[in-house]
């Protein structure tokens, strides 16, 4: 007895499976064209081979009707089968890659817009910056013009005081000038009477 092994009925026509190893036997089934059959034995002598179908069915056939590889017609089959499945696939990575592309094109779009607008953000932040160099200046003069207000402002009170403090010199001045024009009035006026009063006495002695 050999190993079991899996072969196909020959895709010429249909074969009988008998119960024997000669065709006196009785004939089990018909066996279709490309049919697996599981072999569990093989005789020599009589070119029979014991075999078993899919369904559990045991009989004998003919060795030269079983083949290594499925029918050419199965084969067929399965080719075709084989080839609407990788036409299936060859579909759906078309679709794919459709979408892929449109998905790339909506990316670069999508870059092309971030570029605009980062593109746009620079120079609105140059701008503030530049702003905000304008307002930095404006502050730092603002700080030397407060600083220059308060010199003026020191420099006129200086002023003030020193006006204030010439006025009252002034007024001092003119009070020390009339109390000596009034004291050279007086003297002038007791001069002028004594003289009189000389004048007076001369006449008289005559």
């Amino acid at each position: 007895m050999h190993g079991a092994e899996t072969k196909y009925i020959t895709d010429e026509f249909e074969i009988t499976m008998r119960s024997g190893t000669s065709t006196a036997n009785s004939i089990v089934r018909m066996l279709r064209s490309g049919e697996p059959v599981t072999v569990i034995e093989e005789d020599l002598a009589s070119q029979y081979s014991l075999v078993e179908t899919a369904g559990g069915k045991q009989g004998y056939v003919l060795s030269r009707f079983l083949m290594d590889i499925p029918a050419a017609r199965q084969r067929l089959e399965q080719l075709e089968a084989s080839y609407a499945q990788q036409q299936t696939r060859v579909a759906e990575q078309s679709s794919r890659i459709t979408e892929l592309n449109q998905a790339l094109e909506r990316e670069n779009n999508d870059n092309q817009a971030l570029k605009t607008t980062l593109r746009a953000s620079e120079q609105e932040l140059a701008q503030v910056r530049e702003a905000a160099q304008d307002t930095l200046n404006i502050l730092e003069q603002n700080k030397r013009l407060q600083t220059v207000v308060e010199q003026l402002r020191e420099e006129k009170a200086q002023l003030t005081d020193a006006n204030a403090e010439l006025s009252d010199s002034t007024r001092l001045d003119w009070f020390v000038r009339g109390g000596a024009v009034s004291l050279i009035a007086f003297i002038v006026g007791i001069v002028v009477t004594r003289i009189r009063w000389r004048k007076q006495d001369s006449w008289g002695s005559y």
